[in-house]
């Protein structure tokens, strides 16, 4: 069944409902310094463009992940995993000290449809007066549209790697949304797909979670978050923790893997990955890839074994299976299907 909506999905377009995101505003005077000082990345200067920013804890490990949109000079659209509304809502209540800051909460009354695939753009054409190709709508861009009668804040991003939009919307609206693109979308083979799905997809792009992969156990750096942080900039929450971390050196590095014979299960997370009989790391997530054809897994190893090619084994219920580290991202490396 999830092979069948990721096929789908990577041959037609798939639509899924992701309104648990957290979702949130901040705006005033001071916002921007605000956020500057409770990410590490750069924020995004242009009205309309997108950055993946992480807040670290005071110890220089990942507290959060957010995607935040600029949607004016003092206004920023922030987007967070829908498991950890409550943490990451209060970690930023908790650093706003200034009355020049406002936060809305927004989780409840915007819900949020994923629109993915080779046909989406052909899809969403179809239903809004907007234009969608490259040169109108680039890739880590948004812009306020309209579906059908709705309105809708249209997001260039998605967590499956492929062609698509996150569509941000008023939540009374949802299912005008939703039947408006069914009603496009038939003769396209548009069909829901689900979690498991988007799973087995982020896998094979080495997306990482909160939780997971992104952990206050393990600095930025060791999960594979080089290019979006950005120590130069400016001071920001756990700089300083980070910069001694690093002086220190790194316990683990982030790792792709293909686990090799495996029959009927596939690594869940917390597997133990061994190299000549001992233990050296561990793995943080899995699934199937449909569109590789692989069993994949994403796991924590000694730095010094993280290397492509890299043969190591993994533990799946009791079961030994031999494993090779690919190089990052093994689907659509370059992105070339994102930015279509």
């Amino acid at each position: 069944h999830v092979g069948n909506e990721v096929k789908n999905l990577s041959e037609n377009v798939g639509v899924l409902d992701l309104s648990g995101f957290a979702k949130c505003r901040i705006s005033g005077k001071n916002a921007e310094n605000f956020l500057n000082k409770l990410v590490a990345n750069k924020l995004p200067s242009k009205i309309g463009r997108i950055s993946l920013c992480h807040s670290l804890t005071s110890k220089g490990g990942v507290h959060s992940e957010f995607t935040i949109t600029r949607e004016s000079k003092d206004s920023f659209y922030i987007v967070s995993a829908g498991s950890y509304t409550r943490l990451d809502h209060d970690w930023i209540l908790k650093h706003m000290n200034d009355d020049q800051v406002k936060f809305e909460d927004l989780t409840n009354s915007l819900g949020v449809l994923v629109l993915a695939g080779p046909k989406s753009r052909e899809l969403i054409e179809r239903c809004s007066l907007s234009k969608f190709d490259n040169n109108n709508f680039p890739w880590l861009s948004a812009q306020n549209i309209n579906i059908g009668l709705a309105p809708v804040f249209a997001m260039r991003v998605n967590f499956v790697g492929e062609l698509g939009w996150e569509l941000h919307h008023p939540i009374e609206y949802q299912n005008h949304i939703f039947d408006k693109l069914m009603d496009a979308g038939q003769d396209l083979g548009l069909k829901p797909y689900g979690i498991r799905a988007m799973n087995s997809l982020r896998v094979e792009k080495s997306y990482k979670l909160v939780g997971t992969e992104l952990s206050i156990e393990y600095s930025p750096y060791e999960s594979g978050l080089d290019r979006f942080i950005h120590p130069n900039k400016g001071s920001f929450i756990g700089l300083d923790a980070l910069n001694k971390w690093r002086e220190k050196g790194f316990d683990n590095k982030l790792v792709t893997l293909e686990v090799h014979e495996t029959s009927d299960a596939d690594v869940l997370g917390n597997n133990p990955i061994y190299e000549n009989g001992s233990v050296v790391g561990r793995a943080t997530g899995g699934d199937f890839g449909f569109r590789l054809g692989k069993s994949i897994a994403l796991g924590m190893v000694k730095p010094e074994l993280a290397n492509v090619g890299q043969k190591l084994r993994i533990d799946i219920l009791g079961k030994m299976h031999e494993a090779t580290i690919l190089e990052e991202s093994p689907y659509d490396a370059e992105n070339k299907l994102l930015r279509a």
